[in-house]
C-alpha cells in the first residue's frame, strides 16, 4: 500500500509539472495575457482583458460593477482530502480516507470596498456531537468594514479563532497534513461574536468577543475573549536580516465550564528556510472538545525550499493532555514533502511516527491534497 501511495504521490507531481509546460508553451504561443487558473485566481486580469463574467465572478477580486453601490461579487470553493495509513505497534493496520473541507464561498463587497458580506459553507463537515446538521457545516457568515486601511471590525463568525497561533492557520497554509496538537486540541475553531482586526508595519493584532460555543451549537452558554498580538521587528530590513514575527495568545471564557489558555510563539522565514515553534499551557479549554483538563504542549517546525515549488519539511511536536498525570505525554516526529504545481493547488505527503506513554505507539503516512480558488 506504502509503494501505491508512493507512486500515486510522484504520478500526480510529474503529471502536474508537465501539464503546466504544456499549458505556458500553447498560450505562449496564442499570445494570451492569461496564463493558468492560478492566474486568474491570483487577479493578473484586467478590464481590458477579454474574459467572461462567468470566469471573472471566480478571479481573486471578483466580478467588479461601476457606478453601483456593489461594487463586486465573488464565488470560490476551498477543497481538502486525506489518505492515511496507519500502522499500530500491537499488530493493527487500517487505511482511512477523509474528505474534510468542500466548501463553496460567496464574498460580495460593497459600500466603496469598505464593507464585505461574506458566507462558507463546508458541506461534508462533520461533528458527531453536534445535532443541528445546517450550522455545524457553516464556516463562516460575517459582514466586515473597514475603519482605516490598517484596521476593519466583524460581527459574526469569520475565519478560525486565535487560541493558538498554529490553531488559526487556515488547512492550505498548513505547512504539514494535521496542525501540531496543541494547535488541534485548543484550536482549529470558530465562533460568532464582534471582532477587530488591525495590521501595521511593525505589529498585527486580532482581539474579540465571542460567544462561547463553537460552530453555533448553542448560544448562550457563556462568553469568550481571545485576542492575539504579534511584533514584526524586521519590517523594514526583513530584505537583509530574514523577517521575524513572535508574539502572544490568550483565551479566556465559560462554556459549561470555565477555562483558560495562553500561548508565546516565534515565525521566523530567511530565503528558501522557514521556522516555527510555540509553546502553550490551558487550565481547561475549550476546542472541538470542552474539558477541565490542565494541559500544554510544544512543538517546533522547520521547512527549507528545495525548489521553487518543491518544500521539505521538519516537526517536532509535544503534548500532555493532562498535566496532573505526568506520564501521560504524546510526542510526535513528523518529515514531510509539499508540492505546489500552482500558486492554489498544494500537494502533501508527511509520515508520523507517534510515541505514546499510555499506548502502543503507531507510524503513519499521511498524503493530502489541498484546492482553492
Amino acid at each position: 500500500m506504502l509503494k501505491k501511495i508512493l507512486i500515486s504521490f510522484i504520478f500526480l507531481s510529474v503529471f502536474a509539472a508537465k501539464s503546466d509546460c504544456i499549458e505556458e508553451i500553447e498560450l505562449e504561443k496564442e499570445n494570451l495575457k492569461l496564463k493558468t487558473v492560478s492566474d486568474i485566481y491570483y487577479g493578473q486580469i484586467d478590464n481590458s482583458d477579454e474574459i467572461s463574467p462567468f470566469i471573472r465572478i471566480f478571479s481573486k477580486n471578483g466580478l467588479k460593477f461601476e457606478n453601483s453601490y456593489i461594487n463586486s461579487v465573488k464565488i470560490g470553493m476551498h477543497y481538502g482530502g486525506n489518505l492515511t495509513y496507519t500502522h499500530i505497534d500491537n499488530g493493527h493496520s487500517s487505511l482511512m480516507h477523509d474528505f474534510h473541507d468542500v466548501t463553496p464561498s460567496f464574498e460580495l463587497k460593497f459600500n466603496e470596498n469598505k464593507s464585505e458580506f461574506g458566507f462558507k459553507y463546508n458541506l461534508v463537515r462533520d461533528l458527531p456531537s453536534y445535532s443541528n446538521n445546517f450550522t455545524k457545516k457553516i464556516s463562516s457568515l460575517y459582514v466586515t468594514h473597514n475603519l482605516t486601511e490598517n484596521q476593519k471590525i466583524v460581527i459574526g463568525q469569520y475565519s478560525r479563532l486565535p487560541s493558538t497561533y498554529n490553531g488559526s492557520f487556515g488547512t492550505f497554509k498548513q505547512d504539514f497534513v494535521n496542525k501540531s496538537q496543541l494547535g488541534r486540541t485548543f484550536g482549529n475553531v470558530r465562533a460568532a461574536g464582534f471582532r477587530n482586526i488591525a495590521e501595521y508595519k511593525y505589529f498585527n493584532y486580532d482581539i474579540g468577543l465571542y460567544d462561547s460555543t463553537r460552530y453555533m451549537k448553542d448560544f448562550g452558554q457563556g462568553l469568550d475573549f481571545t485576542g492575539n498580538i504579534m511584533f514584526k521587528p524586521f519590517a523594514d530590513i526583513k530584505d537583509k536580516t530574514g523577517s521575524l514575527k513572535f508574539g502572544t495568545t490568550y483565551s479566556l471564557g465559560n462554556y459549561y465550564n470555565s477555562y483558560h489558555l495562553y500561548s508565546v510563539y516565534t515565525a521566523y522565514d530567511l530565503k528558501k528556510f522557514h521556522f516555527k515553534t510555540e509553546y502553550a499551557k490551558a487550565d481547561g479549554y475549550n476546542g472541538i472538545v470542552n474539558s477541565k483538563n490542565n494541559a500544554g504542549g510544544f512543538y517546533a517546525a522547520s521547512a527549507y525550499d528545495i525548489l521553487p515549488k518543491l518544500q521539505l519539511t521538519g516537526r517536532y511536536d509535544y503534548f500532555v493532555p493532562d498535566t496532573q498525570n505526568s506520564r501521560d505525554n504524546n510526542t510526535e516526529y513528523t518529515l514531510g514533502i509539499t508540492y505546489k504545481p500552482f500558486k492554489n493547488i498544494k500537494i502533501l505527503l508527511n509520515y508520523t511516527l507517534r510515541d505514546n506513554s499510555n499506548s502502543a505507539n503507531s507510524n503513519m503516512i499521511l498524503f493530502a491534497t489541498r484546492l482553492f480558488i
